[in-house]
């Protein structure tokens, strides 16, 4: 089974005031949040990226996204399309560091 090499999913971000912008990818029924629209937009496609790579891993079936257009907001929600390249979320996965405690003779 070949994998999808790039991802695009709907993300429902939500603007109240004094607080961290929330955003919720309702396909995968996942939310995160950020500081401001680039803070947001960066956690966002981070989440979206554990999530499918995790999904991957596990051998379960990714959702098909939602269209855009089919994304009801209300007056403080904006939808926005995120996408994720995989090949760099694989990559980060493998290059991560791993302590591992050794003993040697003398």
């Amino acid at each position: 089974m070949k994998k999808t090499e790039r991802y695009f999913f709907p993300a429902v971000f939500t603007y109240e005031p004094d607080q961290e912008i929330a955003v919720e990818f309702p396909d995968l029924d996942c939310t995160t949040s950020g500081v401001n629209d680039d803070d947001a937009l960066l956690s966002a496609r981070e989440l979206l990226g554990c999530v499918l790579y995790g999904l991957e891993e596990d051998g379960k079936e990714i959702p098909a996204p939602s269209a855009l257009s089919a994304i009801k907001t209300k007056q403080n929600e904006c939808a926005v399309l995120i996408d994720v390249y995989m090949p760099s979320i694989q990559q980060a996965r493998i290059n991560r560091s791993v302590n591992r405690t050794v003993t040697l003779p003398a």
